[in-house]
């Protein structure tokens, strides 16, 4: 086939016009923008391991004049050095957005990536929200090209996406020429990467596939302005992005489905604002955990009454989370647990609710929590519409009975999307910490910035924030 897709992208990009894109695309954007801060505020409480490790490389690469700010920590570094550090923290904690059909996450890439250099160039929310919408809607219909087969070889799917998504982003931001977005994008094939073992270990290194996506793109676009060049056929190449992570292919890509709908047909608006900071896999779970909890003690069955809990999803997102079992059924480590099915389930069956505190090493202890999800038996689910959506199909047996829930839409999905008020619910959990009592009034007010603001109002939020207030989670207890 002709090489359409860079093209495509790259005219919609370098097109792109804040006044074109309806207003509740706009709005949503916002939202987006806003949760996104507040996950990466989230990271950066006291306490909270892996953001203390990035405040610490950030010192490392402090700029010496202007540049873009790390969020909360009034360290400022180079652009692309920026949105690598927000990026990584925005994924850190589990909480970055994630449009499900697709696999991308482009909260955790696009935004870090476009609010960076935005800021850096004193540039206007007209000019960021415009870039956020282009990378969203460019990073969520290559995914759709690809589908869950990257996942099921292994690699992190928005991770691979990333740098695209970002590249765009930033194209569109600096008002580059299609031709050299069309660069920017066979540079980004260069540096597209992310492997998944780490889900399995618990080890840190994923969260950075977030930052990395964020700081490719970025890369990728100022190479291509200064003149690097890059194929035009790094999507549909023998050679390019797709051909060489998938082959041999199973099945057909969905190459029309890559384009369908660019520019009247928008997608940021579906992508889920996750309320739970683990695997969104695991969120239909939780809510089903939830009803079930209820049921029981309206049965007068007491949890440790329980027998045997079925929860069944479909593959690849079967292996992500429960492979390798042992470590699954339990996980040592806070980022082991949030890809963990059975210690989510056992844990909202005995707690009642999953938040920052559920992840505590205090948390990972709990010897109830952990008998019970020795009870866990994981199968695959043949009715799922994955990745579509991630219902989840889950099975308790207690007491002589069996208690049974089928979630089929996780929440944040279009079917079951979390309204404002629950973005600010969301944003005033992540940063009470460092805001205290006026937590949400800021995520609302900067939530209701209008077009013509500077983007660094934005940032300036989290400027004085303090780091003596007790962290949301993170510590021991």
């Amino acid at each position: 086939m002709g090489t359409v897709l860079a093209e495509s992208y790259a005219e919609f990009a370098a097109g792109a016009d804040y006044d074109a894109i309806p207003d509740a695309v706009r709005r949503a954007a916002m939202w987006h923008i806003v949760d996104a801060l507040g996950a990466t505020i989230a990271a950066t409480a006291p306490g909270e391991e892996a953001g203390e490790a990035l405040r610490a490389v950030a010192e490392c690469w402090r700029a010496d004049d202007g540049g873009a700010s790390v969020v909360g920590t009034g360290q400022r570094l180079r652009p692309e050095m920026a949105a690598l550090v927000n990026g990584s923290l925005g994924q850190a904690l589990e909480m970055d957005d994630k449009h499900g059909p697709s696999l991308a996450r482009p909260g955790s890439t696009v935004i870090p990536a476009a609010l960076a250099v935005a800021e850096a160039r004193g540039l206007t929310l007209r000019d960021l929200v415009t870039a956020v919408v282009v990378g969203y809607e460019v990073m969520i219909r290559l995914g759709f090209v690809g589908g869950k087969r990257f996942l099921a070889r292994g690699y992190h799917t928005s991770s691979l996406l990333a740098p695209f998504g970002s590249a765009a982003a930033i194209g569109a931001l600096n008002r580059l020429p299609a031709a050299r977005i069309v660069d920017a994008f066979g540079i980004a094939g260069t540096l597209a990467s992310g492997i998944q073992e780490s889900t399995r270990t618990g080890a840190t290194s994923k969260i950075v596939h977030g930052g990395w996506g964020a700081h490719g793109g970025i890369v990728a676009a100022d190479l291509a302005a200064c003149g690097i060049t890059g194929p035009a056929s790094v999507f549909e190449g023998d050679m390019g992005f797709f051909l060489s992570h998938l082959s041999p292919l199973d099945g057909e890509l969905d190459w029309a489905r890559g384009v369908d709908g660019l520019g009247e047909e928008w997608l940021l608006p579906d992508t889920a604002v996750k309320p739970y900071p683990c695997c969104q896999l695991l969120h239909s779970f939780i809510d089903g955990a939830k009803e079930l909890r209820a049921e029981l003690a309206d049965a007068g069955v007491a949890v440790r009454e329980i027998e045997r809990i079925d929860a069944r999803l479909a593959e690849p997102g079967l292996t992500l989370v429960t492979q390798p079992l042992d470590r699954k059924l339990a996980p040592r480590e806070a980022h082991e647990a949030r890809f963990s099915l059975p210690f989510v389930v056992a844990h909202t069956l005995v707690h009642g609710e999953v938040d920052a505190s559920t992840f505590t090493a205090a948390a990972l202890r709990d010897e109830t929590v952990r008998s019970l999800a020795l009870k866990v038996v994981p199968g695959e689910d043949p009715e799922s519409d994955y990745p579509a959506h991630d219902p989840a199909d889950i099975a308790v047996v207690a007491g002589g009975r069996t208690f049974h829930r089928r979630v089929r839409f996780h929440p944040g999905s279009p079917e079951r999307p979390l309204l404002p008020a629950d973005i600010l619910d969301k944003f005033e959990r992540n940063t009470a910490w460092a805001l205290g009592v006026r937590a949400r009034d800021v995520g609302e007010r900067l939530a209701g910035l209008g077009p013509d603001e500077p983007v660094y109002a934005l940032t300036a939020a989290f400027a004085g924030a303090s780091v003596d207030a007790s962290p949301t989670g993170g510590s021991d207890d």
